[in-house]
């Protein structure tokens, strides 16, 4: 009994020095916790101070006689990449002249930010990657060029986007080379990005989708970026890419390309595409007849928006027809008894038709 009664102790004052142990844990959590509150809420304080005198040097530098080295004078060193995000939210809601100035003024500080692009953390070097791309890409393209390869699909990216500019036309081959590293992103955002580009960088864009060697995905980002420049000189290739079996994705945007760019001479190709077994590839050939066909297609395209398996299909159908202004036959689908008159509606309604 007596044995049992110790026993009962010791495990009582274990659990009483676990107890007490826990608690110090917590207490030392709760003082690192309110230590790091307190040290974030001066450093908000100072940076919001600091902002405070800044504002109005700024204003007066864009806007009144104020010259630059006022500004850079009463930025502390300690807080220049501070300055720098400062001064990037500025550009981003300014444009013209005042961006000029924008960028002007954070040139001293963009080699600090550079710096920190060989940073061990991927968001820290995708961070100076984008503000570089933002205040001073002229400059630092060659270093950031470097980036296309980082192990960091994020730094990549960032690096892909900051190129992808206008004024730099000269790397979109090298974007185009890395191209298959970033499929995993949406597609359209990819194209977008890259007819961000301009009109100079469709020859390459031509080039890489021609090119058999490159994988369909790609190719199929690099048609819908030339579909969204208007690239006539590429629906002979979208052409010639349909003439075969290519990949359903490639297919079907070569399709909505040469909705955009195609020629008299693609309609029956495009006509003959619209009986497809692929329903992906029969909505885009409904998109592009309804932009590149005549009225001598609107039966064509009134019997797929009735009858079409697909409801994608049929709708995108209905919406082609009412581009080569079957509004009538709309119509009358919508007001039959047919279980596709719902579907005609919508489309007209879409238009107030």
């Amino acid at each position: 009994m007596f044995d049992q009664l110790a026993r009962q102790d010791q495990l009582l004052v274990v659990l009483i020095a676990c107890i007490l142990i826990l608690s110090g844990f917590v207490l030392l959590f709760s003082a690192a916790a309110i230590n790091l509150r307190i040290k974030n809420m001066r450093t908000a304080a100072r940076w919001g101070a600091l902002e405070e005198t800044w504002e109005p040097v700024l204003m007066e530098y864009l806007y009144g006689e104020e010259i630059a080295e006022a500004l850079w004078a009463i930025v502390p060193t300690d807080v220049e990449l501070y300055f720098v995000e400062f001064v990037l939210r500025y550009r981003r809601r300014l444009s013209g002249d005042e961006t000029i100035k924008i960028e002007a003024l954070a040139q001293p500080y963009l080699p600090k930010v550079a710096r920190r692009m060989r940073r061990r953390g991927a968001e820290r070097r995708a961070r100076a990657i984008q503000t570089l791309g933002e205040l001073g890409l002229q400059d630092y393209a060659e270093a950031v060029a470097k980036y296309l390869d980082d192990r960091s699909p994020l730094v990549a990216m960032s690096a892909a986007r900051a190129l992808a500019d206008p004024e730099l036309p000269g790397y979109t081959n090298a974007i185009l080379s890395r191209m298959h590293r970033f499929t995993n992103w949406r597609s359209s955002f990819l194209s977008a990005m890259l007819a961000g580009i301009g009109t100079d960088a469709a020859p390459d864009l031509r080039a890489k989708y021609e090119d058999e060697t490159a994988s369909p995905g790609v190719r199929a980002i690099a048609a819908g970026a030339l579909g969204q420049l208007n690239d006539f000189k590429s629906a002979a290739i979208a052409a010639k890419i349909l003439e075969g079996k290519p990949d359903r994705d490639l297919a079907a945007e070569s399709l909505r390309l040469l909705g955009r760019v195609g020629r008299a001479e693609d309609v029956e190709l495009v006509r003959r595409l619209i009986q497809s077994e692929d329903a992906v590839v029969r909505g885009a050939s409904a998109g592009a007849l309804g932009k590149l066909g005549s009225s001598a297609d609107s039966e064509i395209l009134r019997e797929t928006a009735s009858s079409d398996p697909s409801h994608w299909v049929a709708i995108t159908a209905a919406r082609g027809l009412r581009e080569l202004g079957g509004v009538k036959a709309l119509r009358e689908l919508a007001t039959s008894s047919h279980a596709r008159a719902p579907l005609a509606l919508q489309v007209l309604a879409e238009v107030g038709s």
